[in-house]
This record gives C-alpha cells, structure tokens and sequence, in this order.
C-alpha cells in the first residue's frame, strides 16, 4: 500500500508517529473494521514508545502517542513564543540574523519533509528539488508563522524558492515591523492576504460572486496595457525549467504550466515526486506571468515559445512533453511544431485531463464554473495571484481560441479522470467508456479515479503509476 510513496513521504509518516500499512496489515485492518459496530473508524498503524523529537504530534493523536522532550539542538526554531524568538533575533549581529532565519527555515523544511538533519536542506536549492509542493509549501509557512509571529502569505514559500531566498525574506519582514525592538506581539503585523482593493481580490470576489462577464472584460483590459513579442529572438532570456526530479532513466519528462493565475511550475511537484531517483523531471513555466516580461502577441508565438523552452530545457537528451489540462493542449501544440518545423519529434507527449485544444462554447465543458472551482477550491493557491499573472491568464487562455495544432507522430497519452469535477461532470462521466479521445485522434487512453484537480493533488502518485506502466509499455522504461 505505500509502493508508490515516496522515501521522504514514508519518513514524515514515521517522524509524525504512523508506521506505513503493508497490504497484509490493510487486510486484517479490514476484517477487523467489518466486526465492529462503530460507525467511523480510521485505520492508522501508530508507532508506540516514547516519541521522536523530530516534529509535532498531530493534534488527532496527541492522546495516543508520548513524546519526548525536545533536545536542545532542536529547538530552536520552535522554542519560546514568537516575542523571544524576535528579541533573540535583535540582540544577534546584524550579520548573523539572516543566516539564522535560513536555519530556522531549513531546520522546519527538515521536519516536513523527514529529513534527518537540517543539514541536509542545502541553502540555494530550490523547494521542488528538496521535494516541498504546494501542501508542504503550506505547512512550512504555517510552521514558520507560529515561531515568528509573521502573518505570511500562503504564497511565501514559493514565491522565494529557496531556503536562503526565504530567510532573507522573513528578515526583511521583520525590518518592517515597528516593534522588533520591543515585543513583536506589539509589532504591524504585514497582512497575510490579498489588498482589499488589489485586483487580485476584485478578481476573486467577482469570481466567488459568479460575475463571469465581468472577470473576462476584466482580463482583457489589463491584457490590453502588457507589452508583447512578436518573436522569441525579442527575449532576453527564454523561461527557465525548474527540475522538480532527477534519475538516470530516459527521456526525461518535461511539464508545461497551465496558463491560469494560480499555475506554474508548482503543479507538477506531487507527480514529479514517485519518478524521483528514477527519472528526470522539469517544468517549464509560461512567459508573461512574471514581472516585467512581456506577452506572446500571436498563438505561433506563444507555441514556438514553449518549443523552444523544452528544447532548451532537454539539454540535448530524448524528452517527453507533459501537461495537464490547458497545459497538456500547449504542450501537444509544440511536440506538433517541434516536429513540423524542425524535424524534432519528442519520444511521446502524456496529456493529464487534457480534453480540449480551442476551448470554446460548443464542447461539454462549463469553463466558468470548472474556473471558479479552480481558484475557490479547498487548498490556498501557493502563489501570489499577481498582475502580471492575471494578466498573463487573460492573454494565454485567449490565445487557446486561435490555436491550429500539426497533430505530431509521437506516440501520445491521454490520462483522464473519472471522478466529477464542477464544470467537466459530463466529460467525468463518459471518460471511464470512451476508448478515443475526440481532440487528440491518435492518443491511447487510460483512466484514473481521481477529478480533474485531485489526479494531480492527493492521487498524484496514482497519476504518476499510470504514465509510468504507459512508458514501460512503450519500452521507454
């Protein structure tokens, strides 16, 4: 039952006082549960004896498990209340504070993730790489808002990108507190949401509201005032791949962003993580969704920009282009153009609930609704909807509209979810019988028990089993 976790997952069940369920023990877990007569019951293996002081109980078991004393070593990130912790940040070296931030970083991204040792979060390497995604992201904030104090943005973690990018800014957070020279329960607390009358909370009020109408003249403006490219020999730079996986088996994958607000590279950190010490695995994100980049002008544009970025991002080895949703229709778009253009055929393309290439009002899908679902859902965005990336949704997602694919040879994956998700209840329903799909003639279908957003949230790993019995099948494994 724990075949596809991975090894730093297994090791955060232990740190948090749950030994994994073997299958024979899930069995006898289950034929104990039938003789029983209480109407709920979770079946949990605890690990017993005095408890490891690597990490916090959670609350659900704190009546169930003894914990030892914390040793001294460990707490310093944790001891104390935000106030001392504050005042101990005052009274080190100017020079000192940020490297203590990074320890105090390093040391709860440890706990987290099962590491045995902060030592072992190196300071400049990214969070996908240490294995952080967007739930994890979530959790070290939460960790790092009790010892500080700071009401950070859910969106912190992955707007900084490393453990030293991180501390440096919690020690900028705190130059903004007027009380850091006395008690920071005294300090102005920086607001942890959005503005109240930033566009990002227009955006999602209108969106909570169901003013659709209203969200797309929206987009479009602010569309209207970016600067844009009409070729990618205009950019400084083409966006970077972010490697969310490393492994010595090929070809690599390589995941194209979904171009929505709340999208990026991040999404594909919990599929990324089962091919982790088997397969090398990077993101490539869209331009225009940062700061100061400009937008595609034309749909050729956008694609070849995308072409491009793989290409670069492939080093020079076989690679395989991945996406899930819209991001599957761009990344079929550039195999597509890859391969007409350059002669350059990807090994296959796996498309993730990729149902759609131009996205318009005859097919079965409510995209207002699946939208809506999309930024109001249960799990905080880990990034800062900003505008540039409100912005870049309005530009991209138009674009979809305007989009003529050279359908590629590459042997193509079509993964999609049986379980209803707002807006795609009638393409949920039908993808369990449907052997072809209708966008994408040429693709061999598999199914997963997951919604359009859970396959790649909590059923990641079952996502990730799928795409790699597909390529073993291929003898790609």
């Amino acid at each position: 039952m724990i075949g596809n976790l991975n090894p730093a997952l297994v090791q955060r069940m232990r740190v948090n006082g749950m030994a994994p369920v073997t299958v024979e023990e899930g069995m006898e877990f289950f034929e104990a549960a039938r003789g029983c007569a209480d109407p709920v019951l979770m079946a949990v293996s605890l690990i017993t004896g005095p408890r490891s002081s690597q990490a916090e109980i959670p609350p659900m078991f704190r009546g169930l498990v003894r914990q030892s004393r914390r040793a001294a070593t460990n707490a310093t990130s944790t001891s104390g209340t935000p106030a001392t912790f504050a005042q101990k940040l005052l009274e080190l070296p100017e020079g000192e504070r940020v490297g203590h931030l990074v320890d105090l970083v390093r040391g709860e991204a440890a706990l987290i993730l099962g590491y045995a040792s902060a030592l072992d979060i190196e300071p400049r390497r990214d969070f996908y790489e240490l294995g952080l995604d967007s739930l994890t992201s979530i959790e070290l904030r939460n960790r790092l808002t009790v010892a500080t104090g700071l009401q950070l943005p859910a969106t912190v973690v992955f707007d900084t990108k490393t453990p030293a990018d991180l501390g440096a800014r919690l020690r900028g957070e705190f130059a903004a507190q007027p009380g850091l020279a006395g008690s920071a329960s005294e300090a102005g607390l920086l607001l942890a949401g959005p503005e109240p009358d930033s566009l990002e909370r227009m955006f999602l009020d209108a969106m909570d509201h169901g003013r659709f109408p209203e969200v797309r003249l929206m987009l479009r403006a602010l569309t209207g005032l970016r600067q844009t490219f009409e070729n990618t020999a205009e950019l400084e730079e083409l966006p970077l791949a972010t490697t969310l996986a490393e492994g010595p088996a090929e070809p690599r994958i390589i995941c194209v962003s979904t171009p929505t607000a709340n999208g990026g590279v991040h999404e594909y950190a919990r599929f990324a993580a089962p091919f982790r010490g088997e397969r090398h695995i990077s993101a490539v994100p869209l331009v225009g969704f940062a700061a100061g980049e400009r937008l595609p002008a034309t749909v050729t544009t956008a694609v070849r920009t995308i072409a491009e970025s793989a290409l670069r991002a492939s080093d020079g080895n076989r690679f395989i282009l991945a996406g899930h949703s819209s991001g599957g229709t761009y990344a079929y778009a550039a195999a597509g153009l890859l391969e007409a253009t350059w002669g350059i055929r990807p090994e296959a393309v796996v498309l993730l609930d990729s149902v759609s290439i131009r996205h318009d009002d005859k097919e079965q899908i409510d995209y207002d609704r699946l939208m809506h679902r999309n930024f109001l859902g249960d799990e905080e965005s880990p990034v800062r909807i900003t505008n540039s990336r409100l912005s870049g949704m309005g530009r991209w997602m138009n674009l979809l509209s305007r989009l003529d694919v050279a359908h590629t040879t590459a042997p193509v994956l079509v993964v999609r979810a049986t379980k209803e998700t707002s807006g795609m209840e009638a393409i949920a329903a039908a993808a369990s019988e449907d052997e072809k799909s209708e966008a994408f003639p040429s693709a061999q279908v598999r199914i997963v028990n997951a919604d359009h957003f859970s396959m790649m949230g909590d059923e990641a790993p079952q996502t990730a089993q799928i795409v790699k019995d597909w390529l073993a099948a291929l003898g790609q494994e």
